[in-house]
């Protein structure tokens, strides 16, 4: 691969402090089956920096200090090799920790969200996989969740065709993740798929759709929002989930708080939930596919493909990558 950074799709983002925002990237020169390259941007005050990294990143988040760690970083959740890099600010290499099972280069596939939750990190992927880094360590946090694999049902005896028709037919495969607290967390999939963690193991919630599920949050009014395709956004608790008629004809891969309000991305632009439903906002950019969205230190952060928008609840503020000028 080139060692020059050309145009790049960005996959995911999140802000780091007020104009500063972390990306996961894929250069638009990549094979479409190739996945042993990932590139992670940083937008500072103006400035672009870029680094590789041996593995596609399929989700970015901040940790912010906590009592055992009184320093801020960075964390780039590599998609297949089982590799959560911690970017300290200042150090001079990253801190890269491997997830258990990942150890000898046997890697970790279909590694979906990160995200801090409490004073630890969480993953989430494939198979019903979670992991929880607490204290500097990462252990496994599958309790409930895991379900049984083709090596388990052929463990039980079954000859490989029946294994593999029973495997594919148990698979919890979890696309987000996000939590109220470290006593409640929730995870969301495929086919409808809501898994709430209670502290002590997880526990499947029943859910209002069979529709894909990508992303969820849990917002500061103690309600836990999921959202997919098409069109489908729930709202829940530990008390089960509900539909909202939305009206929407989109699916969505993004959520997050703002100013109060729930605002969900999707293929076709932003949306905003208020009283009397959801909204499309008129963002100035015409139909865009939204890949992201965060926010922190006053500014809601909407993650394009190609480009991103900073609102402060007043104006809107295009940023563009140059490289894909």
């Amino acid at each position: 691969m080139d060692s020059t950074k050309t145009s790049v799709t960005f996959l995911d983002g999140c802000v780091v402090e007020k104009d500063i925002y972390l990306f996961s990237c894929r250069l638009d020169s990549q094979p479409i089956d190739e996945y042993d390259l990932g590139i992670i941007e940083w937008y500072v005050q103006g400035k672009w920096i870029y680094q590789k990294r041996d593995w596609q990143v399929s989700s970015v988040c901040v940790m912010r200090p906590t009592p055992t760690e009184a320093r801020r970083a960075s964390i780039a959740l590599e998609e297949g090799s089982g590799i959560v890099g911690l970017y300290w600010p200042g150090a001079k290499a990253t801190d890269d920790g491997v997830l258990p099972g990942a150890e000898d280069g046997h890697g970790i596939a279909s590694l979906t969200d990160v995200k801090q939750i409490g004073t630890a990190l969480y993953v989430c992927g494939f198979g019903g996989k979670v992991f929880r880094r607490s204290s500097g360590k990462w252990a496994i946090l599958d309790q409930g969740l895991k379900a049984f694999d083709l090596g388990d049902y052929m463990k039980q005896g079954l000859p490989i065709k029946q294994a593999l028709v029973a495997a594919s037919n148990t698979q919890r495969n979890m696309n987000a993740i996000d939590g109220l607290s470290e006593q409640e967390i929730y995870c969301v999939g495929r086919a409808g798929l809501i898994f709430r963690f209670d502290g002590a193991t997880w526990i499947e919630v029943e859910s209002p759709t069979n529709a894909n599920l990508h992303c969820v949050h849990c917002a500061a009014d103690g309600w836990t929002y999921a959202a997919g395709e098409p069109g489908v956004l729930l709202r829940g608790n530990d008390k089960g989930f509900q539909a909202l008629q939305t009206g929407v004809n989109d699916d969505f891969y993004a959520l997050t708080s703002f100013n109060g309000l729930v605002y969900v991305g999707g293929l076709k632009g932003l949306y905003r939930l208020e009283p009397d439903g959801l909204h499309a906002i008129d963002t100035k950019q015409g139909s865009f596919s939204c890949v992201a969205l965060d926010s922190a230190d006053g500014q809601l952060l909407v993650v394009a493909e190609r480009w991103l928008l900073v609102f402060d609840g007043v104006n809107w503020k295009r940023i563009d990558d140059p490289d894909n000028v």
